[in-house]
């Protein structure tokens, strides 16, 4: 019995997607334990301010130009081999007899040597940029509240742990395209503990918004350190330091697909984040706490729900560049049949249960939105997650379609929102969005994500049915 359970463990141990759900339920439960604290301690404008934080903050790591997820596929194709980086397409990985083709050391030790020169030019840019433009919002929003001193203070940690978070993020994206997902998630995890450690503490010693503002400068300053140690054990970076170089040809190869990346992260945030900023400017700091209470819940199940793909995107860049493209829907159908049960079944869950327990167990000060806002927002989102990780999927092929509809739809989103948010209210930040994007990306992102794995619409109805006949693929 004993050895069953050691092996059970040792197997859950080393399951990247075990750890996926290890990091979602700390982030859950932190939740659980933070938020209601957060509801309580925290005025409904001061909830309002760290949301639109988060929204600035998020803005701020758009400005990368798409890089960062990038960085992630193109290490796959170099630890599975590949000699070189086209600006399109998988690069083919030289096969010597049955052995495993060997890491290439020389052209990862160049990719991070650029990138690290990269990052911090644009950490710098980017920091000036929101110090300033974020400061102006920042003071027009705050300037009515009686702690407005505080709050600007507050930002300017804030801005620092945005420094912080963009001049080293890359070292999380190569970690996981070395194929050490569940090590990036061990990282994760650790991060989020002192996150949410640093708030609980700061919030019962009454520091107010610099609680969570120091718990998030904390969690990117672990989590991105440890990465980078992780990382370069991992590829004894030490033995290539010396030989790695800037590399503008490496650069030019990824920059196709990585500012087409930028511009589809853009629109996705004008898509779902950027409504908390809307909203707080027509409707109100209190409105927007709501919003964003509400956001964050859904987002947080699309985010449980599809953990089942997000932990095998670099194993499926790794299948491409192998040729291996026609069993990846064998590996992929199973899991999404995962990510609507889970995500339905947490929308039910938050839509019967969620009000009730804020306002009976934890007597929070702001309530989630209405119950016909909060079903429409999940149905919303949940699409747009569905369709998202297809659109991960495609991007895996190193090819990147989806920068004009995406951009399209993000301005429209915007700009209609803008528009109707004063005459409509919040039905407004879920219409807009739900509608535009039915009417295109919530299908056509599909079809390209199938069509980049060789597989049909059939295919995917078949699999979601447990009738797949695709060869299988290694957990």
């Amino acid at each position: 019995m004993m050895t069953l359970l050691q092996r059970i463990a040792t197997r859950i141990y080393g399951s990247a997607v075990a750890w996926s759900f290890v990091f979602t339920a700390i982030r859950a439960g932190g939740n659980l334990l933070v938020l209601p604290l957060m509801l309580h301690k925290l005025t409904p404008e001061d909830l309002g301010l760290w949301y639109v934080f988060l929204s600035l903050g998020g803005l701020a790591s758009l400005v990368d130009f798409g890089f960062y997820p990038t960085m992630s596929r193109v290490t796959a194709y170099l630890w599975a081999g590949a000699e070189e980086i086209h600006e399109t397409g998988v690069p083919p990985v030289p096969l010597a007899g049955d052995s495993p083709p060997s890491p290439n050391y020389r052209l990862l030790a160049d990719l991070v040597k650029t990138m690290q020169i990269y990052y911090r030019g644009i950490g710098l840019l980017i920091t000036a940029v929101m110090g300033v433009a974020g400061t102006i919002w920042i003071v027009q929003k705050a300037a009515h509240l009686p702690d407005a001193h505080l709050v600007l203070w507050a930002w300017l940690l804030f801005l620092a742990g945005i420094f912080v978070n963009i001049t080293s993020g890359m070292w999380h994206p190569l970690l996981s395209g070395i194929n050490q997902v569940r090590l990036n998630q061990q990282v994760f995890v650790c991060g989020l503990i002192a996150n949410y450690l640093t708030i609980v503490v700061g919030l019962l010693l009454g520091a107010g918004l610099f609680a969570p503002v120091a718990g998030f400068f904390l969690m990117g300053a672990i989590s991105r350190g440890a990465a980078r140690l992780k990382f370069n054990q991992f590829t004894n970076a030490k033995e290539h330091a010396a030989a790695a170089r800037w590399s503008s040809k490496l650069l030019r190869g990824l920059w196709p697909t990585a500012w087409r990346t930028g511009i589809v992260t853009l629109g996705i945030y004008a898509t779902v984040n950027l409504g908390t900023l809307i909203c707080s400017a027509f409707l109100g700091l209190k409105a927007a706490a709501s919003y964003g209470l509400s956001m964050q819940l859904v987002l947080a199940a699309v985010a449980i729900a599809a953990s089942f793909i997000a932990v095998k995107i670099p194993l499926i860049a790794q299948m491409h560049a192998l040729g291996k493209t026609r069993e990846i829907g064998g590996l992929v159908f199973p899991r999404m049949r995962w990510y609507w049960s889970i995500y339905v079944g947490l929308a039910l869950i938050t839509i019967v249960f969620g009000d009730r327990v804020i306002h009976g167990w934890f007597h929070s000060k702001t309530p989630l939105l209405s119950t016909p806002l909060l079903i429409g927002l999940f149905v919303v989102t949940g699409l747009e997650g569905h369709h998202g990780i297809f659109r991960e999927l495609a991007l895996t092929a190193h090819r990147n379609p989806f920068a004009v509809p995406v951009v399209v739809s993000g301005i429209l989103i915007v700009l209609l929102s803008s528009l109707l948010v004063p005459r409509i209210g919040l039905w407004a930040l879920i219409l807009v969005p739900g509608i535009i994007q039915l009417s295109f990306n919530n299908w056509w992102t599909v079809l390209v994500g199938l069509r980049s794995m060789g597989s049909s619409v059939g295919d995917y109805l078949r699999g979601l049915l447990g009738r797949t006949t695709a060869a299988p693929t290694p957990s």
